[in-house]
């Protein structure tokens, strides 16, 4: 599988290991990064089951998802999203 990562601008930078970032990447899942998930869940951006994909497709962690400003969930999950229905990604 071609792993290419989309950058996603942040409302609200955060900070990890010391560095601000303003953008994170992600890459489009694969299916053993859907293990466990209900992709229904998924797609209708259900915030338990974003915060346990986004650690397996970005470089966050579920540290840095409990402490991101609420305003960042949006563009993330949105992108997710569109995933499964955008067949350009």
């Amino acid at each position: 599988m071609n792993k290419v990562f989309i950058p996603i601008e942040l409302a609200v930078p955060i900070e990890k290991d010391g560095k601000e970032l303003t953008t994170i990447e992600i890459r489009k899942p694969c299916a053993g990064d859907l293990r466990g998930l209900n992709l229904v869940d998924v797609c209708q951006m259900d915030f338990d089951a974003h915060s346990t994909l986004l650690p397996r497709i970005s470089s966050l962690n579920e540290r840095d998802l409990l402490n991101m400003d609420p305003a960042n969930w949006a563009p993330l999950q949105t992108e997710i999203a569109g995933f499964f229905v955008d067949t350009k990604h």
